[in-house]
C-alpha cells in the first residue's frame, strides 16, 4: 500500500513537471505555430487528467470563477440545440472546452516561486526574438520565422512578424510591453531593470510599427490600469507620460488615431456595418444564439445591404452573443470580471507585503495587460483566434494561480 502511494506521488509530480513545460511551450509557440499550440495543449490536458486520476485532489472546482466557467460551458453546449450546422458547432464546443481546460489547469497546477522567474525568462526571450523578426520583416518585406510578407496593398508598411495580421501582433505586444513596464518598478536590481527596460523599448517599437490603433488605445488604457494598481502618484505620472508621448508622435500616427472618428469610410465604418449586422443576428435569437462556431454561416443573411463583404465581427463579445446568446456572453463576462476582481484584491494584499517582489510585479503586469487585451476585444475578434485565445486563457489562469498562492517567502 505504501509503495502504491509513493508511485502515485511520483506520477503526480511527473504530471506537474509536464504541465509546467507545456505552459512554457505554449507561451513560445503561440507566436508562430498553431500546430505546436494544439500539441502542447493536448499534452497539457492529458497530463492534468492523469494527475487527477492519480488522486491529486479535486479542489479545482471550488473557486467561484471556475464555477461560472462551467456554467458558461454548459450554456455553450445548450446553444447547439439551436444550431443549423451541428458539425461546426460540435467543433466549436471542443474548442471552448480546450480554452476552458487550459485556464483551469494553469490556474490550479502552475504555481510556485520558481515558475515566476522561469515564466519571465521564457516570455523575455521569445518576445525579443519575435520583435527582432518583425524588424527584419519591416526592412526585408518578409519575416524569417514564417516568411510572412508585408501586406502588399498596405501603404503603411505595418509589421506582423510571425503572426498572421498586424493587429494580432499588436495585441500580443500590448501584453508584453505592459508586463515588462511593470517589472521596471523592482528595486535594487539595476542589471535586471536594464534588461527589462531594453525589452520594453523593443516591444514598444514593435507595437508602434504594427500601426494597430486598437492595440495603441488598449495599451494606453492598460498603462493607466497599471498606474492605478501601483499608486495614485504613479497614475498621475503615467497620465502625464501618455500626453507627452502622444504629442511627440509623428503627425501620420496622430492622424491615424483621429481617423477613428470617421464614421463614413475606412475601418471604423466597416466595423459599424459588421456590428449592425451582428446585432440583427442577436435580435433574431437573443437567448441561445445561432450556435457556437456558426457566425460566418449565418452573417451573410443579416449583413447590411450596403456592406458587401463577409468577415468576423471585430468585436469578440458581440460575436459571442450572436452564437451563444446574450446569456452566454454575459456568463463569459461574469467569468472574466470575477477573475479580475479576485486578482485585483489579492494584488493589493501583495502590495501590503514588505518588498512585494517579483510576484507582485508579475501579477500587476499580467492584470493590466489582460485588461487591455479584454478592452481590445471590443474592436477585434482575438478571442476567436486560436493562438491568441490560448495565450489569453493561460495568462489569465497563471495570474489567478499567482494570486491564489500568496506566500510571503515567494514574494521576496
Amino acid at each position: 500500500m505504501r509503495t502504491f502511494d509513493i508511485d502515485k506521488t511520483k506520477i503526480i509530480n511527473a504530471c506537474d513537471r509536464i504541465i509546467e513545460l507545456c505552459f512554457y511551450a505554449l507561451v513560445v509557440s503561440i507566436t508562430f505555430s498553431t500546430s505546436l499550440v494544439e500539441i502542447a495543449s493536448s499534452v497539457m490536458i492529458a497530463a492534468w487528467f492523469v494527475r487527477v486520476i492519480a488522486g491529486a485532489g479535486r479542489d479545482f472546482l471550488k473557486p467561484v470563477p471556475v464555477k461560472i466557467l462551467l456554467l458558461y460551458f454548459a450554456w455553450i453546449v445548450l446553444s447547439c440545440l439551436n444550431s443549423k450546422y451541428p458539425g461546426e458547432s460540435f467543433r466549436g464546443v471542443f474548442k471552448v472546452a480546450e480554452y476552458s481546460m487550459l485556464f483551469l489547469i494553469t490556474a490550479t497546477s502552475v504555481r510556485g516561486g520558481g515558475t515566476a522567474r522561469r515564466f519571465t525568462g521564457v516570455l523575455a526571450v521569445s518576445s525579443f526574438i519575435i520583435c527582432i523578426d518583425g524588424f527584419v520583416q519591416y526592412h526585408l518585406g518578409f519575416d524569417l520565422i514564417r516568411h510572412r510578407e508585408l501586406i502588399l496593398m498596405d501603404y503603411m508598411h505595418r509589421i506582423s512578424s510571425s503572426f498572421i495580421h498586424p493587429n494580432d501582433f499588436g495585441v500580443y505586444l500590448l501584453i508584453v510591453s505592459i508586463f515588462f513596464i511593470s517589472l521596471l518598478s523592482m528595486k535594487n536590481r539595476p542589471g535586471r531593470n536594464a534588461a527589462y527596460l531594453s525589452l520594453t523599448v523593443v516591444a514598444l517599437l514593435g507595437l508602434f510599427l504594427t500601426k494597430s490603433r486598437g492595440a495603441w488605445l488598449s495599451f494606453a488604457a492598460a498603462f493607466l490600469v497599471l498606474g492605478a494598481m501601483k499608486a495614485r502618484k504613479i497614475l498621475a505620472l503615467f497620465i502625464a507620460i501618455l500626453i507627452v508621448v502622444f504629442f511627440m508622435l509623428p503627425y501620420t500616427a496622430q492622424e491615424r488615431v483621429f481617423n477613428l472618428t470617421d464614421l463614413k469610410s475606412g475601418t471604423t465604418w466597416e466595423r459599424l456595418m459588421l456590428w449592425k449586422g451582428t446585432i440583427n443576428m442577436i435580435k433574431e435569437h437573443p437567448w441561445l444564439g445561432f450556435g457556437i462556431n456558426t457566425y460566418s454561416r449565418n452573417f451573410p443573411r443579416y449583413r447590411p445591404p450596403d456592406y458587401p463583404d463577409v468577415r468576423y465581427t471585430h468585436n469578440s463579445y458581440l460575436h459571442m452573443a450572436s452564437e451563444v446568446g446574450v446569456t452566454g456572453a454575459l456568463l463569459f463576462l461574469m467569468f472574466l470580471i470575477s477573475v479580475f476582481i479576485f486578482c485585483f484584491k489579492r494584488c493589493l494584499e501583495l502590495r501590503s507585503v514588505e518588498g512585494g517582489g517579483l510576484r507582485k510585479d508579475i501579477v500587476s503586469g499580467l492584470f493590466a495587460g489582460l485588461a487591455g487585451f479584454s478592452m481590445n476585444c471590443i474592436v477585434d475578434t482575438h478571442l476567436y483566434s486560436v493562438n491568441l485565445a490560448v495565450f489569453f486563457h493561460i495568462l489569465l489562469g497563471y495570474c489567478f494561480a499567482l494570486c491564489c498562492h500568496v506566500d510571503e517567502k515567494e514574494t521576496r
